[in-house]
């Protein structure tokens, strides 16, 4: 198959090359800010390894007791992934719905509340909500940025754009 045979060549044929202007500046940071997000779902999965051995002797997620059971454990780490799950499954009508950009605004917000909600959650059932809401923003997040960062980016640079989430 020859390039002129391929259809979007030649759709795109009379296209000046992107260059280094402004827009291309733009979309670097735009795309720098929006896949914070998949780093907040690596970290917000991660991070908890490392807290798990402290929290299972705070007197104030134990309720006076020795240290939290296996099964509180289970549950401080999977609330996060059962959210993430609904996060996903509700964050494209929402996007669609209310559109990318706004929703991407809304998700920060909603990670900087329950990151926060988390640091300072009062006892197990709070960080247990905590997470969960934690969860949904990364499942909001983990749908509605690549879409975001397709629908911004030039098409000789979508692929490479996308795939940095």
């Amino acid at each position: 198959m020859t390039h002129s045979s391929q259809p979007w060549a030649q759709d795109h044929q009379g296209l000046p090359p992107l260059g280094d202007g402004k827009y291309n500046r733009r979309l670097g940071l735009v795309t720098v800010v929006a896949t914070f997000g998949g780093l907040l779902f690596g970290y917000d999965t991660g991070v908890l390894n490392g807290a798990l051995s402290f929290m299972m002797v705070d007197p104030a997620l134990t309720g006076g007791a020795a240290e939290l059971t296996a099964a509180q454990v289970g549950l401080i780490t999977s609330t996060l992934l059962a959210g993430a799950a609904i996060g996903a499954a509700v964050g494209g009508k929402l996007s669609d719905r209310y559109g990318r950009r706004k929703l991407i605004i809304a998700l920060a917000v909603v990670f900087f509340v329950a990151a926060t909600g988390c640091v300072l959650a009062p006892n197990y059932a709070a960080l247990l909500v905590f997470r969960f809401l934690l969860g949904l923003a990364v499942g909001g997040a983990s749908v509605t940025v690549p879409v975001y960062l397709g629908e911004v980016a030039p098409f000789e640079r979508r692929g490479s754009l996308v795939s940095r989430n």
